[in-house]
């Protein structure tokens, strides 16, 4: 099987060369939600998850806002996972509502247990398609404007249609996730030169948890993203989880480290430490984002938290 998994990882990272990391900020929180950038993951354990993320960026600028909230479960007794979320981001000028709903396959591949459906998931490959609508809306407000808006034009909406894809592997501690979104191409009519339209986006990731023994677990993982414009952005983590499953109290704590290679050699954006804990189903988790640019001098960074309802204790923080 291990020949398995590293023949699995060659095929996640192969497209990603060929697919042409910034995405509109829903995808940001991926830290708390991994089925916000992929598809696949909607229904992949047998618990269902009701979870909402609120995220206010650059504290001190008039940064933008992002609220999400998403649900994704597995059909009881069938190899269908079925997922949602919508979401509303603003900034000062523009805002963008929307939605997706999703449909996911999978095929647990458990020793002796091969393509059943009740058994247990601690192998399995997943495929996840998601059909989504967007709305932009652009409204002036006096003293934002900057010499690229064009005064006559101070408002507009509009709404596009799009769809992403996912393919999601996991194999005990090991697990991976391969998705593109923004599938269709689509130009913003409206927009010009004040906002383009969101590129087809990869998303990429890889971790593996090591099992310490009751309940505990350490986790580092890799997340990768890189769109049609040639922006490419590589985050490293590393998770401390204690979740034993007959307890009432469990809790995490990670530490991201988030690193722009757009110039020429890289450039590290920020480092976001994160904390949760597990009060018998639900979850509440902090994260705060530390920036180390140029925007370090002007903003107290951004600040997200996440609360959710498992209808099951689960087994894993935050995927």
């Amino acid at each position: 099987m291990k020949k398995l998994s590293l023949a699995l990882l060659a095929v996640f990272f192969l497209p990603i060369s060929l697919i042409v990391a910034q995405e509109m900020p829903i995808y940001d929180q991926y830290h708390f939600n991994y089925y916000l950038i992929n598809p696949a993951v909607a229904g992949a354990d047998k618990c269902s998850h009701l979870m909402l993320t609120t995220k206010n960026n650059w504290i001190g600028m008039d940064g933008p806002s992002t609220q999400a909230l998403s649900f994704r479960t597995r059909i009881t007794g069938k190899n269908i996972g079925l997922g949602g979320y919508i979401y509303n981001d603003k900034t000062p000028n523009f805002r963008y509502v929307g939605g997706q709903a999703t449909f996911a396959y999978h095929i647990p591949m458990s020793d002796g247990a091969r393509y059943l459906r009740d058994v247990k998931l601690d192998r399995q490959l997943s495929f996840g398609v998601s059909v989504k609508a967007n709305n932009h809306a652009f409204e002036a407000v006096e003293g934002t404007l900057n010499e690229n808006i064009d005064p006559a034009n101070t408002s507009f909406s509009e709404l596009s249609l799009n769809a992403n894809v996912g393919v999601y592997y996991i194999d005990y501690g090991f697990f991976a996730g391969l998705s593109a979104t923004n599938l269709i191409p689509y130009d913003l009519d409206n927009y010009g030169r004040q906002e383009p339209s969101n590129p087809l986006t990869a998303f990429l990731f890889v971790g593996y948890g090591f099992d310490l023994g009751d309940g505990n677990e350490i986790e580092p993982s890799v997340n990768f993203n890189y769109d049609a414009n040639d922006n490419k952005q590589l985050e490293l983590n590393l998770k401390y989880s204690s979740n034993n499953e007959v307890d009432d109290l469990g809790y995490w704590a990670q530490l991201s480290y988030r690193h722009n290679m757009d110039d020429g050699g890289g450039k590290a954006l920020s480092i976001i430490p994160i904390v949760g804990v597990r009060i018998n189903k639900f979850q509440l988790a902090y994260a705060f984002n530390w920036t180390l640019n140029e925007l370090a001098n002007h903003n107290y960074g951004t600040h997200e938290l996440m609360l959710a309802y498992s209808f099951c204790v689960p087994k894993k923080f935050c995927r």
